[in-house]
């Protein structure tokens, strides 16, 4: 179960959740089961966080697929000051004396930052390694009473699924080579903003991964790549937002 039972009980006690996304992989990563186990009568805020690493036609086709969406990047603070004014906006007309706002999504995505941006001096600790939250965090900023949780895989999720989704420590994978060969077939666009981040050639996945591994300087004893170091070294920049989609 991991940390599902902290997580189901965010999803219980909010009001409206918050669902961060990110945006380079909104279909891997926007989370179902979470989305499944939403009760009704609750707000379901689906937050694709990222923005600045994808280009301004994957943000529309978004917002096309998600009118109701929040487009937002934490880092470069695009976006967060708006979503803040109408979680802000629906507190002033809500019943109760504050807002619950749940933080929920796969790890990784962002969560912590927005919720230090949402409640300024909350002090959330914040880390690109998994499992860096462990429980549920109540902060509060005015009528908001703001709530972390664990980042969370579905039961079905394999993980290859997981490392694409920024969800796993790829040091913890045991087998990073797929996961990264996997990341390096999830479409042209991926590959060639992957082969012009490490400035290296190639057309078939293979030969990219080894000039990846050469280019690193990760050999292994006869001059041959070293698996294990160059899929980490792929999956770590990935999660750490150095590669973007243009």
């Amino acid at each position: 179960m991991g940390f599902w039972p902290v997580v189901l009980n965010v999803l219980r006690n909010s009001d409206v959740v918050l669902l961060v996304v990110d945006a380079r992989m909104p279909k891997v990563a926007r989370n179902s089961e979470i989305v499944n186990k939403i009760r009704e009568g609750k707000r379901l805020i689906y937050v694709f966080n990222k923005i600045d690493l994808v280009g301004r036609k994957d943000v529309e086709k978004l917002r096309e697929e998600y009118p109701k969406g929040v487009f937002v990047s934490v880092t470069k603070k695009i976006g967060v000051k708006e979503l803040k004014l109408a979680l802000e906006n629906m507190a002033e007309g809500w019943s109760r004396a504050s807002l619950r706002v749940g933080v929920v999504g796969y790890p990784n995505v962002g969560k912590s930052t927005l919720i230090n941006f949402l409640a300024p001096g909350a002090g959330v600790k914040v880390s690109s390694v998994s499992g860096t939250t462990k429980k549920t965090q109540w902060v509060r900023s005015g009528r908001l009473r703001i709530m972390d949780s664990p980042g969370v895989i579905p039961f079905g999720d394999g993980r290859i699924r997981a490392g694409m989704a920024v969800a796993k420590d790829p040091h913890k994978i045991k087998n990073p080579e797929k996961v990264a060969f996997f990341l390096l077939g999830g479409g042209s666009r991926v590959v060639e903003s992957i082969k012009k981040f490490y400035k290296v050639r190639g057309d078939a996945v293979d030969v990219i991964f080894e000039a990846i591994g050469r280019k690193c300087g990760y050999l292994v004893k006869g001059g041959e790549v070293d698996e294990n170091r160059t899929a980490i070294r792929i999956i770590e920049d990935w999660q750490k937002g150095k590669i973007g989609l243009r």
